[in-house]
């Protein structure tokens, strides 16, 4: 059931070995059948201590299913460690791409004059440590004023293919946002014309002449007297574009001063990107992925109401 095809050193001296699955299998049976030296009782230890990898990710559950060629890598010498970057947290890590979770006022790109940190140069480092010549390609962008989920290429085909298909699945991403002001209306589509000055800022406007038509679904999670908080999904995917729908209906997000937001009861734009959605090129899975509700969205509200 199993090909043993590599083991190695790393710089740090750490030994680790490879196994290529054959057939589909649960995590378990596997390095059972692959590592026969070792009990049952060690093995389960060695999974619970973070000593297992499928392809990039740590599992420790036993039952994990694996598919044929699916690589499992053992450290031999103690669990393997997720790397850690300030503001960007890798959620999902594979041959092909890579998902994270960055926070707010981190840019997920920038031009070649840019000095600040932003999220593809952390990521393109990242990659680069296993390959020096390893190149991220960017698939979709997320404003530096918010914080949420994104996924990056490490192939241009992977690019390619994640490009073609996000059109029929970006509509299923789900945003957070909390808004000052009482929303009257639970559920709404905004729908208009999106043009952006020569400052800089987008505007919206019902003349298509003017702009680029933009739509916008959302739905009241929790009200008060003050502020409120919604998801929302886009059936359009322009810039800036529920910061400008929001503010465009009298109610912008709180801390975004771009958008005439006057409050910033948490020191920063409440605008999270919770939920992604994909289809992954190589395997034609659907991939969905989602976060926690940011605390200090929560923190405004008077009871966690959000489960």
């Amino acid at each position: 059931m199993a090909k043993k095809f590599n083991s190695k050193k790393s710089s740090k001296k750490r030994r680790q070995s490879t196994f290529m699955t054959t057939d589909d299998i649960e995590l378990f049976n596997f390095i059972q059948l692959s590592i026969p030296d070792k009990s049952r009782n060690k093995l389960k230890a060695m999974l619970t201590h973070k000593q297992f990898k499928v392809g990039k990710e740590i599992i420790t559950q036993y039952n994990h299913p694996l598919k044929k060629d699916d690589e499992v890598t053992v450290s031999w010498d103690g669990a393997f460690k997720k790397e850690s970057y300030e503001g960007v947290k890798i959620i999902f890590e594979d041959d092909d791409l890579i998902v994270i979770n960055k926070r707010c006022g981190l840019l997920s790109i920038g031009s070649e004059k840019e000095k600040r940190q932003t999220v593809y140069r952390v990521l393109t480092h990242h990659i680069q440590q296993e390959n020096p010549v390893a190149r991220l390609f960017v698939v979709h962008r997320l404003d530096r004023e918010a914080s949420g989920l994104m996924v990056f290429a490490k192939n241009k085909q992977t690019q390619v293919d994640l490009k073609d298909s996000w059109q029929k699945t970006f509509p299923k991403n789900l945003y957070l946002a909390v808004t000052e002001g009482t929303i009257e209306k639970d559920k709404d589509t905004i729908s208009s014309f999106l043009n952006e000055s020569k400052a800089l800022i987008v505007y919206s406007g019902n003349n298509p002449k003017l702009g680029k038509k933009a739509i916008t679904n959302y739905s009241v999670v929790k009200k008060n007297e003050f502020f409120t908080l919604l998801e929302a999904t886009q059936e359009t995917e322009r810039k800036n574009q529920l910061r400008v729908h929001l503010k465009s209906i009298g109610h912008p997000i709180i801390g975004d001063k771009k958008y005439d937001a006057k409050q910033n009861p948490i020191n920063r734009t409440a605008l999270h990107l919770r939920k992604i959605n994909f289809i992954h090129p190589a395997s034609d899975q659907k991939m969905e992925f989602e976060t926690k509700v940011p605390e200090d969205f929560l923190k405004i509200f008077r009871h966690n109401f959000y489960r």
